[in-house]
């Protein structure tokens, strides 16, 4: 065959497969769409139930019975997001790798060695008798949607081939131990990290760098860390520095502060952000209950929102729930000291069933204390037991349920007893003006030390004595100042003595709010809603202040200087801000990143509060010396180097004009489907870049990582945002970074991002009046 032959039939070929692939695509686009209108048999229902949705396709379901309400809640949950469900309840069982090979089987073992699975086991049988009902209801309910589709799902899980099996209650719980996870570990387990500055620092380093000087050492490990010797690591670049850590804001404000007379609530909790969104907001209403705001896909009942008397939202406290205990074994390996005795290690064989390869058989073991994992030679880690308030007996199902019940702050306290981990910063506005705050979550009641270490299994001084009584924990009820913030910072009112071990972040965003609020006594909810997205940055502005004594600076880093000092701080898509987000990588790189080169750290060793820290003299210069350099550098010499190198960073970018400094082309924003990485599918399923204002600093919280091409790929900001505001009973405020629906192609799926994006909020409806008015279609869920 002569090459004009081959190539005619290498065109025909490819163009039979495009076709074929478009015309595949086209009937993907189709198959699965939610269904949002007409009447639908649902036998497990008592009595009708009818779902009227908005013009953004938020349910407001009613019905006769709770009952009647969960499996409804179900059945839209599953309308809506089953590919989000299938995907949460097979990545807390340990599964994902059935569907997506062994691309996901590390994930698997690490949640099956978590006990994801055995603790929802242990959750459905610590459910009090509510929770199991709406559990139980929830569960038919997304069952009778996946008997009427009959394998006619969307286009994810056709594309991974899954067939969902049947909902069981176990399967929501194992949503809310992902969240929980999520929250508890946000920084992995950061007493290992900790052991590894050990070996580098030795214990006044480790304090340098958690800015701690009360750290208390802990002797034998202490001296497992020296004779471990120092660890030596590659050479990191700047681009591997890492400013993402996660984190919340909410508040409340009472009568004192509104210019109604009647209290508010604001909330925008700080997850990872993707499409689908994390949460799926509705309304339920049956005779004597109603609620309303953000629930979870694959969880029965309302996460963050309001009742009829009570609005109430949460922020991650930072408490340090669990504790890493590092173990001593027999030379069987298949014992652990304590003491002077050994005690045996429980293990369990699983398989786990992979796409495409053989089955892989994994043992999971555990001691007395948790789940252990294998020692890590790589990274000079010892076999080590968890122990995790989430392996406790719990109700967060109740305790979320009792929660939307409350009339005021006693009764919300009574309700939330069964709620354990995550610890969370709870909020709440009752209609008659109250206000509320306490942490909600059992706190570790420790027999030595405070967690920030990793502590010696085999020591009986060290461990725990189970959790505290919830009424030690931090509150406050009908505070006298008339206004509660919370944003991840340290919390505790003045007089509270009890220790509370917790990676606290920084003051900046609190002060922030707390600044805002404090320039008026009449705020009217849009005012409110507007610090929701306030981009000033008080860190910048003390880095800045602190960089300032240590001047004066000349050449470029004196131009750097003069641009920054200027600046309000406000993290825009446009001027100093580019200049400034340059610096602070450059601050981090010059003065920690050859100590995290040196000895093979990670990215926390040496983050914002150790570079103010340092810049405003509260630790040792200890970390400015730059090691490549036989001459010893002050903090001085290494700011006037990281805003020299800033300056001309910028300058090559951007010009030296200030207005086209363009920091919103470096924070980008991109919205990922979890099918991300399918071929043709992928890029169908994703939304974005974005360009996106605020910073890890600001309220408006966008949390970015640095990529190797220079520009901040954003993974986490505000997963919603909420409002509530006592004066206007008929309605809340909401806005999804998304839309409420999981189908790439259905309108529902992106319909509130552009708002989302310019900082507003839409009417979330509550009266009958008001939901009747917004309704745009009706589905009839008939017995």
């Amino acid at each position: 065959m002569n090459l004009k032959k081959m190539l005619r039939g290498l065109a025909a070929l490819l163009a039979v497969a495009v076709l074929s692939l478009g015309a595949a695509y086209l009937l993907f686009r189709r198959v699965g769409l939610p269904v949002r209108a007409g009447e639908h048999q649902v036998s497990v229902l008592d009595a009708k139930a009818t779902v009227r949705y908005d013009a953004y396709g938020v349910p407001h379901i009613g019905a006769e019975s709770e009952h009647d309400l969960a499996v409804a809640l179900g059945y839209v949950h599953a309308n809506d997001r089953m590919t989000q469900m299938e995907l949460g309840r097979r990545a807390a069982q340990g599964r994902l790798s059935e569907l997506m090979g062994d691309r996901t089987l590390e994930l698997d073992i690490y949640f099956r060695t978590l006990r994801l699975g055995d603790t929802a086991a242990l959750l459905e049988r610590s459910a009090s008798a509510p929770a199991r009902r709406w559990l139980e209801a929830y569960a038919t309910g997304v069952n009778a949607w996946l008997r009427e589709k009959d394998g006619a799902f969307g286009p994810e899980l056709r594309l991974l081939g899954a067939d969902p099996e049947p909902w069981k209650p176990r399967d929501s719980l194992g949503f809310a131990l992902l969240m929980a996870r999520d929250l508890s570990f946000w920084h992995d387990y950061p007493e290992e990290e900790r052991f590894i500055w050990l070996r580098a620092f030795g214990i006044g380093g480790v304090r340098e760098l958690l800015v701690a000087p009360e750290l208390a050492g802990v002797p034998e490990i202490e001296e497992m860390a020296l004779a471990a010797g120092k660890p030596t690591g590659r050479r990191l670049t700047p681009d591997v520095v890492d400013l993402a850590a996660p984190g919340s804001n909410n508040w409340v404000v009472g009568k004192s502060f509104t210019a109604s007379g009647q209290a508010m609530l604001a909330s925008d909790p700080h997850l990872g952000l993707r499409l689908p969104s994390v949460w799926y907001q509705a309304q339920l209403r049956a005779p004597g209950y109603e609620v309303a705001g953000m629930s979870l896909p694959g969880a029965p009942g309302i996460v963050i929102g309001r009742g009829s008397h009570i609005a109430w939202a949460f922020t991650n406290t930072q408490l340090d729930d669990q504790d890493v205990f590092f173990e001593q074994l027999d030379e069987s390996g298949e014992q652990v000291r304590r003491g002077d005795t050994f005690v045996p290690i429980v293990e369990r064989e699983e398989t786990i069933a992979i796409k495409g390869a053989e089955p892989k058989k994994v043992f999971l073991r555990s001691t007395d204390i948790g789940p252990l994992f294998e020692a890590d030679p790589q990274r000079g880690l010892p076999a080590r037991s968890l122990r995790w308030t989430g392996h406790f007996p719990a109700d967060p199902v109740g305790a979320l349920y009792g929660l939307s019940k409350a009339s005021t702050p006693e009764e919300a306290l009574q309700a939330i007893e069964g709620f354990v981990c995550p610890a969370q910063n709870l909020v709440a506005a009752f209609d008659d003006g109250s206000l509320l705050y306490t942490v909600i979550g059992g706190v570790p009641e420790r027999r030595k030390g405070d967690g920030r270490l990793p502590s010696p299994g085999w020591d009986p001084a060290y461990g725990w004595n189970g959790l505290r009584a919830r009424s030690t924990n931090p509150r406050l009820v009908r505070p006298a100042e008339d206004l509660v913030v919370t944003a991840n910072h340290d919390i505790r009112p003045p007089d509270y003595r009890l220790p509370l071990s917790a990676d606290f972040m920084g003051p900046g965003r609190a002060d922030r709010i707390r600044e805002r609020l404090m320039e008026k006594k009449d705020w009217r909810r849009e005012e409110l809603a507007a610090i929701q997205v306030d981009d000033t940055a008080l860190y910048a502005r003390q880095v800045i202040a602190a960089l300032g004594k240590l001047g004066p600076y000349s050449g470029d880093a004196g131009r750097a200087f003069g641009s920054l000092e200027g600046w309000d701080g406000r993290m825009e898509k446009r001027g100093p801000s580019a200049l400034y987000i340059l610096a602070q990588r450059r601050l981090l790189v010059h003065f920690f990143g050859d100590e995290q080169a040196t000895h093979g750290l990670r990215g926390g060793a040496g983050d914002r509060t150790t570079l103010l820290a340092m810049l405003e003299g509260r630790i040792s210069e200890t970390f400015a010396d730059d090691l490549d350099t036989p001459a010893v550098e002050g903090k001085g010499e290494i700011a006037r180097r990281a805003l020299g190198d800033a300056w001309a960073e910028v300058v090559a970018r951007f010009g030296e004009d200030e207005a086209k400094w363009d920091y919103g082309g470096i924070h980008r924003l991109t919205l990922r489907h979890p099918l991300d990485a399918a071929p043709v599918f992928g890029p169908w399923m994703r939304r974005g870049p974005y360009e996106v204002a605020g910073s890890a600093e600001t309220v408006l919280a966008f949390g970015a990582r640095w990529e190797r091409d220079g520009k901040q790929t954003v993974r986490y900001g505000p997963s919603m945002r909420w409002l509530v505001d006592w004066s206007e009973p008929d309605q809340a405020w909401a806005i999804l970074p998304g839309g409420q629906s999981g189908h790439p192609a259905d309108p529902h799926y992106d319909d509130q991002i552009q708002l989302y994006l310019d900082g507003k909020l839409k009417p979330a409806p509550w009266s009958e009046a008001a939901i009747e008015a917004a309704t745009r279609s009706r589905l009839e869920l008939l017995p």
